[in-house]
């Protein structure tokens, strides 16, 4: 290193860094939601037949028991078929499926991710766990799937 040079960048590169578009946590998120369509629609994961250890041991479905049906159906177009296996599986899979592209669209155009504020996500937290309690009902007044 010749005698003169700066060690620590310069305030434009540190800035020009900051701002350039970067995969981050969003960016990850989005992929394995992408992954998760990817998967549900070309894989037949349905073919391996897993049974719920929940609903084995205790005759009545998990809360989450019918979402990989919801996401496969809703992957392949089938939405009725998909809300009937899961309402939230259906939602879930809608809702991660849009994010992915969304956040594909901010990154090419450029934007930044938009802030969450804590209050925002308290009530994000707590409507999620409501949703998963009356998916539960659900799926347990009605039985699992068609």
């Amino acid at each position: 290193m010749a005698a003169g040079e700066e060690i620590l960048p310069t305030i434009e590169a540190a800035t020009a860094r900051r701002s350039a578009p970067r995969f981050g946590i969003p960016e990850v998120y989005a992929a394995i939601a992408l992954l998760s369509f990817l998967v549900a629609r070309f894989v037949p994961v349905l073919d391996f037949h897993l049974e719920c250890v929940f609903r084995s041991l205790t005759g009545i479905p998990c809360a989450t028991c019918g979402m990989t049906h919801a996401f496969v159906h809703l992957a392949h177009g089938h939405v009725a078929e998909a809300f009937l296996w899961s309402p939230l599986g259906a939602l879930l899979a809608a809702a991660a499926w849009i994010f992915a592209a969304a956040d594909l669209l901010r990154v090419v155009a450029g934007w930044p991710m938009p802030p969450i504020s804590m209050r925002l996500l308290r009530s994000a937290v707590f409507a999620g766990a409501a949703a998963l309690l009356v998916n539960w009902a659900y799926l347990i007044v009605h039985g699992l799937g068609p």
